[in-house]
């Protein structure tokens, strides 16, 4: 059983242009995969500091962010109006996401899947595959030091894999999961350790087969 959040524990400020850079070339893999999917269109859920939302925008020129929180989503918005001022922000509750089927070439979420159990990720993953032909997430893998929020699944690519394969239908879906490569935080914490900690993020993609 996995606890709530505790998100009122969750804080958002406003970015700098080093901070913007920093958090993106953290999540530089994510942000790869997500931009070779998109294909116009791009659905971001859950916006946290907005982040890689906007530095996606400057690639994909249609670019959603949506959350339900109206408090982090008021904190993000000045981060998004600096660097991603052609993100279109919505509040949205994303097991019900107010879209058309196939609406988007590609969705991603940072941070987000950790804190919901396997039926809520299914039901998750569902939604996000009914409005977009990809989908693409990051997770802080079992490697990761510590838990954010409290309620963080720290997992293995293997265990999400066999957590996605629950909803993703192989006949139907590609799905891989790994760790990133090229982990920027995880190198300046095995520096400070003086020892590979390995990879503290997990890359997950879901992709719809042709035919």
């Amino acid at each position: 059983m996995v606890q709530p959040a505790d998100w009122n524990n969750f804080r958002v400020d406003q970015i700098s242009w080093p901070t913007f850079a920093k958090r993106n070339l953290i999540h530089w893999d994510l942000i790869r995969e997500t931009v070779r999917r998109a294909a116009g269109s791009a659905l971001e859920v859950g916006v946290g500091s907005g982040a890689q939302s906007a530095l996606i925008s400057r690639w994909v020129p249609h670019t959603v962010t949506v959350d339900n929180d109206a408090r982090i989503m008021k904190a993000a918005l000045p981060n998004l109006e600096r660097f991603g001022p052609r993100t279109r922000v919505v509040g949205a509750d994303a097991f019900r996401l107010p879209f058309a089927d196939q609406s988007f070439g590609v969705s991603l979420s940072q941070g987000l899947m950790e804190h919901f159990s396997d039926e809520q990720i299914h039901g998750l993953v569902r939604e996000q595959l009914r409005v977009c032909r990809s989908v693409v997430f990051s997770v802080p893998s079992d490697r990761y030091p510590r838990q954010d929020v409290g309620n963080e699944r720290l997992m293995t690519p293997a265990q999400w894999a066999a957590i996605i394969g629950g909803v993703a239908d192989a006949s139907r879906y590609t799905v891989r999961a790994r760790y990133y490569r090229g982990d920027l935080e995880a190198l300046k914490y095995s520096i400070l350790a003086r020892k590979a900690l390995g990879s503290f993020s997990v890359l997950v993609t879901i992709d719809r087969k042709r035919g």
